[in-house]
C-alpha cells in the first residue's frame, strides 16, 4: 500500500523513520509492507531455518529475514535473503552493514492477504532485475509457488513439485508441498 502520493528520491527516503511493518522504495514509490499473517509468518520461519541447518551449518549460505537491501534507488525489505557463503555482505567494521547493498543469491516472497499474485511476482522481477539470481513466491492462497530468474518465470508449481534452486545454492532440496505444509497447524499436516 503506497504511503505517500508522490515520488521520492532515496536520499528522502533514508530521512524517514523506520516504520513496522517496514516501508520501502520502489521506483520512486514509498509503500508499507503488509502486516504478516500466520502462514506468512510460519512459512518464512521454516524458509530460513531450511537454510540455516542446509546452508549455514556447512558452511555455504546464510539466511536473513526482514533485512534492508537497498539496490540501486531501491530498498526492500523481503521475507527472507540468502546469500552464498563468501558473498554474506560485510561493512567497514566487520560487522553486517546497514541496510545492505549487495543483491541477494536467493529471496523468499510470501504472498500476503491483500496482495495479488501478479503484483509480488513483479516485485520478484524487479529484484531479480537488481541481481538477484532466483526470487520464489509462495502462495499459501491459492497453495502454489512461482520461481522467477531473469530468464524465465516458472510457476505455478503445486503440491509434489520440486522447487529448484540448486544452480543458486546446489544441493538445497525443496518441495512445493513442505513449504505449504507450513500453511497449516501441525496438528493438521498429512
Amino acid at each position: 500500500m503506497a504511503v505517500t502520493p508522490d515520488r521520492m528520491t532515496l536520499a528522502d527516503f533514508l530521512e524517514l523513520p523506520e516504520r513496522e511493518p517496514a516501508l520501502e522504495l520502489r521506483q520512486g514509490v514509498v509503500s508499507q509492507k503488509m502486516p504478516p499473517s500466520g502462514e506468512h509468518g510460519s512459512i518464512q520461519m521454516w524458509f530460513g531455518s531450511q537454510v540455516y541447518i542446509f546452508g549455514e551449518l556447512r558452511g555455504l549460505a546464510q539466511a536473513f529475514t526482514e533485512t534492508r537491501v537497498m539496490l540501486g534507488s531501491d530498498t526492500y525489505v523481503p521475507d527472507v535473503i540468502v546469500y552464498l557463503w563468501d558473498r554474506v555482505p560485510e561493512g567497514e567494521n566487520g560487522r553486517f552493514p546497514f541496510p545492505f547493498t549487495t543483491p541477494p543469491d536467493l529471496i523468499l516472497e510470501v504472498l500476503s492477504p491483500g496482495q495479488s499474485v501478479r503484483s509480488q511476482l513483479d516485485r520478484c522481477q524487479e529484484l531479480v532485475e537488481h541481481g538477484v539470481r532466483a526470487a520464489v513466491l509462495a502462495d499459501p492462497v491459492h497453495m502454489a509457488v512461482y520461481i522467477v530468474r531473469a530468464d524465465a518465470e516458472i510457476g505455478p508449481l503445486r503440491e509434489g513439485d520440486a522447487i529448484d534452486v540448486t544452480d543458486v545454492l546446489p544441493g538445497f532440496k525443496l518441495s512445493v508441498s513442505d513449504v505449504l505444509a507450513r500453511a497449516r497447524p501441525p496438528r493438521r499436516r498429512g
